[in-house]
């Protein structure tokens, strides 16, 4: 696609990323996500839960993208389940030896000691991410100046001299002085 293609930036208009054409925001992309999580509980309860999630098999996206077919796109699935998977409780959930549970709801593997170490430390830098992201202090108030009193205050340094060609003729005479 041709960013020459595109109508102008605003509210509304579509954005080239990688190459493609981006037109949703982020309330947007959450929302669809969030619609693909309520879908996966609706369909599949005993797999999927927002208030109590359990492990998840190794390989659902391939089950799950099996039974819905086209009732979802391949994207928004691939996102839901990495945000349904992302999500601090599903980390919790992820303890040593607990089951993973495929969509009919019975057991299917279990989470390994090295699953739990790499949940636990997700969760760490998620905590820590939204401890920085709290503590980060409210813009200081500056007051307004207008553009005026500032070009008044703070002058243009005068421009450097423009050579001319008899300068730069002298500046090579006093060059090849120095080197001989």
């Amino acid at each position: 696609m041709d960013a020459r293609a595109l109508p102008p930036a605003g509210a509304g208009a579509a954005v080239l990323i990688r190459g493609r054409v981006n037109d949703m925001s982020t309330a947007a992309k959450r929302a669809k996500i969030a619609s693909v999580i309520k879908l996966l509980c609706e369909r599949f309860p005993q797999t999927f839960s927002r208030r109590a999630p359990k492990p998840l098999k190794v390989g659902v996206y391939a089950d799950v993208l099996a039974a819905l077919g086209d009732t979802v796109q391949l994207r928004d699935l691939k996102s839901a389940l990495g945000a349904y998977t992302s999500n601090a409780r599903y980390l919790r959930a992820l303890t040593g030896g607990a089951p993973r549970i495929g969509l009919d709801g019975k057991p299917a593997g279990t989470v390994t000691p090295e699953d739990e170490a790499v949940a636990r430390r997700r969760l760490a830098e998620s905590v820590k991410r939204e401890v920085r992201q709290a503590t980060v202090p409210p813009a200081q108030a500056v007051p307004k100046v207008s553009p005026i009193e500032t070009a008044a205050e703070n002058p243009k340094p005068p421009a450097p001299k423009r050579l001319s060609l008899a300068d730069l003729r002298e500046a090579g005479r006093r060059r090849r002085e120095a080197a001989a």
